[in-house]
């Protein structure tokens, strides 16, 4: 039984002791043994069923309780900081959790100990788990352009967990039996060696229905609303969005359209419902707070991070480590604070490049095969272009299917690194090769220009002249895609005209 079932049936057993009163005196230890498994779920389903929604009031099916829904969201966190890593700007952290704290405290659940972080991603994306904990990347920052924004933004993650919409996804999938993982032997073998857990990160991965969406932006709407601020900013976020590509990002978290579906009239429901309030509520004094919050982005980094791993042609460097790696052409790199993660074309072979706890290649060889119970077709001990390598060809078995798979277990400095790949093992002569390639190309970045590499940052300007936004930009040489990034950013079309002493964004190393 895995955790998540145990975690369940423990809860469950906990909601039959709390009805013991309509057990007769004496038949209390015969209970789980009398009682049939039909009549047991239906007295399950009827009892988790008198959940009753914060927001709604209403009763709903919930197979989790606010109590699972903390641990949940606990564990969950710790293995978001330790995959996509927390941005490290101490004052821009508790900016936000100011912010956020603002916003709880109008919120359908005041009391409940919300958590607010800035994740380190380019990624344009903010996102809740059960339990209230909040993210907002660092990709999502720089393209917001006032508090307000913030604000409304802020709030309608809020508005997920006090409306407990990770809570509902996650009981439909699990009443379903649907799960989490994808269904195929090379989905899940890339789940265990990515480190997603099956109820933790997979979490971010489901998207809300839009109906779920348009309760978000209503609630994020009232709670900036009542805290004071301008909601109708709100839509401007959901303008920048339209104007970005929607794919995912390079290091595998979700964008935010990817998990948040656009519900059609978004953007004139919220400012509809932020008019709304105002008139219901006259007199409101709301504000918008631009320059407080442009200020508090300067030296904010924009874009991939170099220092933690870029890819350049067909190698990916990675300056703080001192590595570096050939990657195969048309392999997408996802680079996480934990690990590199390289997807074939196909998505039908994957290499995975991560640190291990052990001290040696042959004790993280050893952990690999049992952990994995994998079968070693042949093992060999080398140097590595320097480094002490342990070899490993194995095969693993599934109940979807057989994968086969090369690893390399090395040991650079005082961390062992285990870097491997796999495929099915129909394709193993295909993908041996270019995998083998790959694994073989470690070695350790000497190269000072690859090392010292800066990563692009946020500078805030005030213009000096009222002008186009185009000509504002002209002495900073920047090319045309660099322009409409920074037009972007600001929420400007290169044709706007920006009056003299107005704050703006640019970008700089």
């Amino acid at each position: 039984m895995n955790k998540a079932k145990r975690a369940f049936w423990q809860a469950s057993r906990k909601v039959f002791d709390g009805i013991k009163c309509r057990i007769k005196p004496g038949r209390k230890a015969g209970f789980w043994s009398l009682i049939s498994w039909p009549g047991l779920v239906v007295m399950i389903i009827i009892s988790l069923s008198c959940a009753v929604n914060p927001v709604t009031q209403k009763r709903e099916f919930m197979l989790l309780s606010q109590q699972d829904e903390l641990a949940l969201g606990k564990q969950t966190d710790a293995e978001i900081i330790g995959t996509y890593g927390v941005y490290q700007d101490e004052a821009l952290n508790e900016y936000i959790s100011s912010v956020g704290k603002k916003l709880v405290a109008v919120s359908h659940q005041p009391d409940l100990p919300f958590n607010f972080k800035i994740m380190d991603s380019p990624v344009v994306n903010a996102f809740a788990v059960p339990g209230g904990f909040v993210y907002v990347t660092r990709g999502i920052l720089a393209y917001l352009n006032d508090e307000a924004e913030l604000a409304g933004t802020m709030g309608h993650e809020i508005g997920h967990v006090t409306a407990r919409h990770s809570a509902q996804l996650y009981t439909r999938a699990q009443a379903a039996q649907l799960g989490l993982a994808l269904g195929s032997a090379l989905s899940k073998t890339f789940q265990r060696f990515a480190g997603l857990a099956e109820t933790g990160l997979n979490v971010l991965f489901l998207s809300f229905s839009r109906e779920h969406e348009r309760q978000a932006d209503d609630l994020g709407v009232l709670y900036a609303s009542r805290a004071a601020y301008e909601a109708s900013h709100m839509a401007n976020m959901f303008v920048t969005l339209e104007r970005l590509n929607p794919s995912s990002g390079r290091d595998g978290l979700p964008t935010w359209l990817s998990t948040h579906p656009n519900p059609p009239n978004r953007i004139e429901a919220v400012r509809k419902a932020a008019a709304d309030w105002k008139a219901a509520n006259p007199g409101a004094k709301l504000v918008v707070n631009r320059d407080e919050y442009l200020r508090k982005l300067d030296g904010l980094v924009v874009g991939d991070d170099p220092r933690q791993g870029y890819l350049e042609g067909q190698v990916f460097y990675h300056p703080g480590l001192k590595f570096q790696f050939a990657v195969p052409a048309d392999w997408k790199v996802n680079n996480t604070a934990s690990q590199v993660q390289i997807i074939a074309p196909k998505e039908d072979s994957a290499m995975v490049l991560t640190m291990v706890e052990q001290q040696t290649p042959e004790e993280a060889a050893k952990a690999f095969v049992d952990s994995n119970k994998a079968t070693v077709l042949s093992s060999e001990t080398k140097t590595l272009n320097g480094l002490p390598t342990k070899r490993l060809t194995f095969r693993l078995k599934s109940e979807e299917g057989n994968l086969a798979g090369l690893a390399n277990f090395i040991k650079k400095d005082s961390q062992v690194m285990m870097f491997l790949g796999y495929t099915v093992e129909s394709k193993f002569v295909t993908y041996s090769d270019l995998i083998a390639d790959s694994l073989n190309s470690f070695k350790p970045l000497t190269d000072q220009t690859k090392i010292n590499v800066k990563p692009d940052r946020i500078k805030i300007i005030k213009t000096s002249r009222t002008d186009t936004l185009a000509n504002v930009l002209k002495p900073y040489n920047y090319n045309q895609e660099r322009q409409k990034q920074i037009a972007i950013i600001n929420a400007l079309e290169l044709s706007d005209k920006v009056q003299a002493g107005t704050l703006l964004k640019i970008i700089t190393q």
